[in-house]
């Protein structure tokens, strides 16, 4: 007993010592290079049913959250996440170019008919039509614990998305000419459905289940499947 807590006291010191040698960076600069980025990339697929994001100041706020710990790790709470380090000296927009068209190019790997993302996560996560939110932060660490090991002067990028996507039941989007499978009320733009966001159960099970409290116990299902019925969306 008195090991696990000198443990897990080690271990609390150490985050302490890696957030003290850490420093924000002011995300909104970038707010529209990111944003404009991700539209971009999900504008490329050739979707019928494709939701231009807009910028969430909640999600960057939760995004910052995390990265300030400085640990290169996905939080796994309900939010989609796609998370970047370099090491490489460059400027902020290079970093956040570069770590983008990382993630998109992930494209090589996948196989739509196959659904399954695999290697492409990063990808399929940019893609995901029914996705209508992101918010990123930015942190520059001295020294970043990167996969069992500290890699030093660490510039790290997160962006969370809501609803999270990579549903492997499901395709990342619909196929098909533009903004043709767009929600009710919606208009189009820029190839991209806007408007009213889309407040839809896609389950006949959902009121149940929310009745039952699967909104709180399990968000990773039921945040993108029973929007509705949790009452997240307007």
């Amino acid at each position: 007993m008195v090991r696990m807590r000198m443990s897990n006291l080690l271990i609390a010191v150490c985050l302490m010592f890696v957030r003290g040698n850490s420093k924000t960076v002011p995300v909104g600069p970038y707010k529209d290079q990111l944003l404009n980025l991700h539209n971009a990339y999900r504008l490329m697929q050739g979707a019928a049913d494709m939701q231009a994001l807009v910028w969430d100041d909640q999600l960057s706020k939760e995004a910052q959250a995390w990265t300030q710990r400085c640990v290169f790790e996905h939080q796994k709470k309900g939010r989609g996440e796609n998370l970047a380090y370099d090491t490489h000296r460059k400027t902020n927009e290079e970093l956040i170019n570069s770590s983008m068209k990382a993630w998109y190019d992930e494209i090589k790997d996948y196989n739509y008919y196959g659904k399954q993302c695999y290697r492409s996560c990063h990808y399929t996560q940019i893609v995901w039509a029914k996705t209508r939110k992101v918010g990123c932060a930015i942190e520059k660490c001295d020294s970043m614990s990167t996969f069992g090991r500290m890699s030093k002067n660490a510039w790290y990028l997160a962006c969370f998305y809501d609803p999270m996507g990579n549903n492997m039941s499901e395709y990342p989007y619909q196929k098909g000419e533009a903004c043709t499978k767009c929600f009710k009320k919606q208009s189009c733009e820029k190839g991209l459905c806007t408007g009213v966001e889309a407040c839809e159960d896609y389950d006949e099970n959902c009121n149940y289940w929310a009745t039952n409290g699967e909104c709180k116990k399990n968000p990773k299902f039921m945040s993108p499947k029973c929007r509705k019925s949790c009452g997240i969306c307007h």
